[in-house]
């Protein structure tokens, strides 16, 4: 072991400090900028909008009917003529960053890039401020509110909160991660998108390999000729040790690479293809669900349930990607709220968490999980700390007359 006493500079102060910059994180953002809070939002990569930009996570889940953020990107992609494609929901990476990127700055939110998060500063249960890491060094920022937007509710679990991980502790049961990847060059026929099963289903029996997803969809960028792939399927990986990302990372890029070579030699139609990059972050499904004040269950998702403290309204139905028949496992949900109580760490002050590590069941998970729920509930959650923080009240006791979807 090696024991050190360190000083660490306080840079700044805050109403609110967003960890993690994807879709939960920006919404959570700009709503508190917008709310007139003092917000910093950090993250590890150099572009907003984590799993769908950095992610190259397309196409956008859950999105129609919402109100809020997630229209307001919707409508802003449609009038540059960057969103469509794939089922009328995918849109240009690019474009995204800087729309999201223009948001934050019309909001007056401090953004720092390249920035690590390093460990929860908590006193009694009561969350008071983070220390995070960058090319400047160690600092630490306090704030009446840490909005844990990680993914992996990582500033939650540093602090202490409970969670549960996969199938009774048993990280093996989580679902398969995947590593997108861009290709260019696609057939014309094929740029609204394609179900790819069948032809490389066909390729890697032509390579005599085993194919590791059923699944498998091409996703083209609207208006372009390249697009991203959904395909590379990891299994039985801990998504909490950086040794085992490591190697699921390393897995899918092996998958890549035999997914492109086979379709190329083995697909007349896919002869021209163009292998571009996979993402620079590795899509994890399913990690840590941090125990909150509310604890969303099977019942809640079949049933449509409705609470006095919602924050998003989902309509996506529930999604394995199992292990068992290398393929999807999904069933229909009756379209519910998420109440502001599971985005609350239960017995804890000065945190909320946001996106798929809220507090709920698996399968429930595996239907919130998605990119327009995570940006809305984070978002809502914005509204929610900023009446917390002015009226100086309980996060617990605050009431919002909040609209959901336009419909």
């Amino acid at each position: 072991m090696i024991h050190e006493s360190l000083e660490t500079p306080i840079q700044g102060y805050y109403d609110a400090v967003v960890v993690g910059a994807g879709p939960a994180g920006c919404g959570a953002a700009i709503a508190l900028g917008r709310s007139g809070m003092k917000t910093l939002i950090l993250d590890r990569y150099n572009c907003l909008g984590g799993a769908w930009t950095t992610g190259f996570m397309n196409p956008l889940f859950d999105f129609k009917n919402k109100t809020g953020i997630v229209g307001e990107l919707v409508s802003e992609l449609k009038e540059r003529n960057q969103f469509g494609g794939f089922g009328n929901m995918s849109f240009n990476y690019e474009y995204m960053k800087r729309i999201l990127e223009r948001k934050m700055q019309e909001a007056n939110v401090e953004v720092l890039y390249n920035t690590t998060y390093s460990r929860t500063l908590v006193e009694q249960k009561r969350v008071y401020g983070i220390i995070a890491e960058n090319i400047s060094g160690r600092f630490a920022v306090m704030a009446k509110m840490i909005v844990d937007c990680t993914g992996d509710g990582n500033v939650a679990a540093n602090a202490g909160c409970s969670f549960e991980l996969g199938e009774n502790g048993d990280y093996t049961a989580c679902q398969a991660m995947t590593l997108m990847f861009l290709v260019g060059n696609i057939p014309e026929k094929y740029r609204n998108g394609l179900m790819l099963y069948e032809k490389l289903g066909a390729a890697y029996e032509k390579a005599g390999k085993q194919i590791p997803f059923k699944v498998p969809y091409l996703i083209p960028v609207p208006h372009s000729h390249f697009g991203v792939v959904q395909f590379t399927h990891m299994y039985d990986y801990d998504p909490l040790c950086a040794k085992a990302l490591t190697e699921a990372t390393m897995e899918g890029r092996a998958q890549i690479i035999d997914a492109f070579e086979f379709l190329k030699a083995y697909d007349e139609e896919f002869h021209d293809l163009e292998l571009i990059t996979s993402s620079a972050m590795l899509g994890v499904r399913e990690s840590r669900r941090i125990i909150g004040e509310y604890y969303m269950t099977l019942d809640d998702i079949l049933n449509g349930s409705r609470f006095h403290d919602p924050v998003a309204r989902v309509t996506f139905n529930v999604d394995f990607h199992t292990k068992a028949n290398k393929g999807q496992k999904c069933f229909n949900v009756k379209p519910y709220d998420i109440p502001m109580r599971a985005l609350i760490p239960k017995g804890y002050d000065g945190i909320v968490v946001a996106g798929r590590c809220i507090s709920g069941s698996r399968e429930a998970m595996a239907s919130y999980r998605v990119t327009g729920n995570c940006a809305q509930m984070g978002e809502n959650a914005g509204y929610y700390i900023a009446k917390a923080i002015r009226d100086r009240v309980d996060i617990r006791d605050v009431r919002l007359n909040l609209v959901l979807t336009n419909d």
